[in-house]
């Protein structure tokens, strides 16, 4: 009798249980809350991945240097000769980058500097264009490759003699005189050009100091 009541008590206890796990679970699905069976994992994406902290570029050692100016070549005090009252001046002028042909040229064309008593004569007064400039390309047979070949513009001839003869003046003046080597005067094809002494004769040769020292005031 005992035994049939102990185990009366323990089905009405299991009853008891099995009906609160029902109404558990009745009641999470009354709130929405779903059930699985087997566990499914997570969608990707729905938990955001931890940020990765953006990496600082390292300045590399030609972005960390302050940039430098490029550096400025001093110029070079040349003497180059200019038209006076009665000849031809000498003018300490600054030249840059490098004295040659070309720079002494530019310099001739620019004038000199902050002396309104001198002037050139290498422009054309009427066209304020250069009267001369350096001949590049490949001399021509007749023309000694070691001189500094200078060519004459057409307006050169339409000048007067006397400006003829300071234009060479101040042209071999300062090349020559400046150790830059003789002088040969070409037209614009490179062919050599017979040009005015002052004594009036004509010099079919390359032009050296000597040739225009009477001009020197």
């Amino acid at each position: 009798m005992n035994r049939c009541w102990f185990n009366r008590n323990i089905s009405l206890r299991c009853i008891g249980a099995w009906g609160a796990t029902v109404a558990v679970c009745l009641s999470l699905v009354a709130c929405g809350v779903p059930t699985q069976d087997i566990a499914q994992p997570l969608n990707s994406g729905i938990i955001a991945p931890p940020a990765v902290p953006a990496e600082t570029p390292t300045p590399t050692a030609s972005q960390s240097l302050t940039a430098q100016p490029s550096p400025i070549e001093p110029a070079e005090q040349v003497r180059l000769w200019f038209a006076g009252g009665a000849g031809l001046v000498p003018v300490l002028t600054p030249v840059t980058p490098v004295v040659d042909a070309e720079a002494v040229v530019a310099g001739l064309v620019a004038g000199p500097p902050e002396n309104k008593e001198l002037r050139t004569v290498v422009v054309d007064p009427l066209t304020g264009l250069p009267l001369i400039s350096v001949f590049l390309d490949e001399p021509v047979e007749t023309t000694d490759p070691g001189d500094v070949n200078i060519a004459l513009s057409p307006e050169f001839a339409s000048l007067p003699p006397n400006e003829q003869v300071l234009v060479l003046g101040q042209v071999v003046l300062s090349i020559a005189g400046g150790g830059l080597g003789t002088v040969a005067f070409v037209d614009q094809t490179g062919s050599p050009v017979a040009v005015p002494l002052p004594d009036g004769r004509l010099l079919d040769r390359p032009s050296t100091v000597a040739d225009y020292s009477s001009l020197v005031v």
